[in-house]
């Protein structure tokens, strides 16, 4: 089952009609000019900078599953694809971006990745000490898992129950 994380992430760019043009091919039992279509859309996610369309184009990946003898293809690159998005994600410091990856591996069953997604998350989250994050990265926890209990045992920033700002570190008159 996919995550609503996932379908929150559809996001509009070049690779849209190739999209549809995939799905269309897809609902007329056009294999061939479901996965050609799909290949266009994933260029033009590659040539994008963000990982929005990544993300995308690896969910429409998936639904190439239903052509027989592209079941494993289709996995394999919708895996790969969210790893570029990823990539891409943590590269920009793109928190969102980040956890849709993970959302997304914890969808196809892939707990390594979903686990490396989540502590990459907590670097991003580290590095900022945003209370909003650190709160937004458990509630993800518990809405992907569900089970908040994963967090505090594979994550260190969820000891902590705050981050030491600036204001809250006295200042001492030299």
């Amino acid at each position: 089952m996919m995550h609503s994380m996932l379908d929150e992430v559809d996001a509009l760019g070049p690779w849209t009609a190739h999209i549809q043009a995939m799905d269309q091919m897809l609902a007329k039992a056009d294999p061939e000019a479901a996965v050609r279509a799909w290949r266009w859309a994933y260029t033009a996610a590659l040539s994008d900078p963000g990982w929005r369309g990544l993300i995308t184009v690896a969910t429409a990946s998936l639904r190439l599953r239903a052509v027989p003898g592209v079941t494993r293809e289709a996995m394999a690159r919708a895996r790969e694809t969210y790893w570029i998005a990823f990539f891409r994600a943590r590269q920009q410091s793109c928190l969102d971006g980040v956890l849709s990856a993970a959302a997304a591996f914890e969808s196809l069953g892939d707990s390594a990745a979903f686990e490396r997604s989540v502590r990459a998350a907590e670097v991003l989250v580290t590095r900022t000490g945003e209370t909003a994050k650190v709160e937004r990265l458990r509630r993800f926890i518990e809405t992907v898992t569900g089970r908040p209990e994963w967090g505090h045992k594979n994550l260190r920033f969820l000891e902590l129950t705050s981050f030491p700002r600036a204001v809250d570190t006295p200042v001492t008159p030299s």
